[in-house]
């Protein structure tokens, strides 16, 4: 087998990650590469296991997706979708799984197991919280399941299914992209392209994300970015915001990511190589509250633990 090599591809998160703070930045995407290996580094071993980390809503995020996802792909093979409620008791079942084992910690051992930040870090978290993060995916997932959007997702023809749930790349004037659309399919010589959102926000849409997958479409599929259709669907407000991307949206987007992966490729020693420079040319941020948020808070500011901790109390006590 070929060995991995790490190479460059921009992505909308990966521009998040590098815009909030560098160092983070360089452990997420260079610090734990190769953290896998039982030869690795114990350093490098634990930047991996935390790069895994992810906080309750996330973690619920990432359980309705993955619900959607096998529902989806059970419509594009002809397989029957279980119930509104089934697929609800099963999901929860399987995330009270994700709970016992996050922790006991068993992620330090099969890192790719459910990790959550909480426990990592001690951070106290009462049982109605947890209780309400169990109600918010219920509710994602009742959204979802009755939503005239299901029912029009039912009735699409196996043959005119796309992709669903699939990382992909694409190549933008020499940049290669990172997509991973939730839900695509052909409607007539349009292509229709659904992103679900599972936080309580409900945000102006994502005009550079949406773009990438309108750019994505014309590229995998020959689709004019015209005749692509992307759409927000938030479903613990169950609301569906359509968008349709402009030749002036397009001109922005490729702009930004120029300017962002230049400033990407400014940290490293070897662009065609993608070797990075030494840690110490990743700043850290100054935003305490962003620490206070990031996977590798441990290593990175030990000292803001206690904070960690002590902010969360107080939040939960209000």
């Amino acid at each position: 087998m070929a060995e991995l090599k790490n190479e460059f591809a921009w992505s909308k998160s990966r521009d998040e990650t590098f815009r909030t703070c560098p160092r983070q930045y360089y452990f997420q995407y260079y610090g734990a590469w190769g953290g896998w290996e039982a030869t690795a580094p114990e350093r490098v071993r634990q930047l991996y296991v935390l790069k895994q980390l992810k906080t309750r809503p996330v973690w619920a995020g990432e359980r309705v997706h993955l619900c959607i996802e096998r529902s989806l792909n059970n419509l594009r093979r002809g397989i029957t979708v279980l119930s509104p409620d089934k697929i609800a008791e099963v999901t929860l079942a399987q995330m009270r799984d994700d709970y016992r084992s996050s922790q006991q910690g068993n992620y330090w051992k099969k890192p790719k197991s459910c990790a959550l930040f909480e426990h990592e870090y001690g951070v106290p978290v009462p049982r109605e919280r947890w209780a309400q993060t169990a109600d918010d995916v219920r509710e994602c997932l009742h959204t979802f399941y009755t939503s005239a959007l299901f029912a029009e997702l039912r009735a699409v023809p196996r043959e005119a299914w796309l992709q669903v749930e699939e990382l992909d790349k694409f190549d933008l004037d020499g940049i290669r992209i990172w997509a991973k659309v939730d839900c695509s399919f052909r409607q007539g010589a349009a292509v229709r392209i659904y992103d679900w959102k599972t936080g309580r926000s409900l945000a102006e849409a994502n005009t550079l994300q949406l773009v990438c997958y309108s750019l994505y479409a014309q590229a995998k599929w020959g689709t004019a970015i015209e005749n692509v259709f992307p759409a927000e669907f938030y479903l613990l407000v169950n609301r569906l915001q359509e968008y349709q991307v402009k030749a002036a949206d397009v001109a922005d987007a490729k702009q930004y990511i120029r300017g962002s992966v230049a400033d990407m490729h400014s940290l490293l020693a070897d662009v065609a190589a993608n070797e990075p420079l030494a840690e110490g040319a990743f700043e850290k941020t100054a935003d305490a509250r962003s620490c206070l948020r990031c996977n590798f808070i441990g290593p990175c500011r030990p000292d803001l633990l206690p904070r960690l901790r002590g902010e969360a109390s107080a939040s939960e006590a209000n």
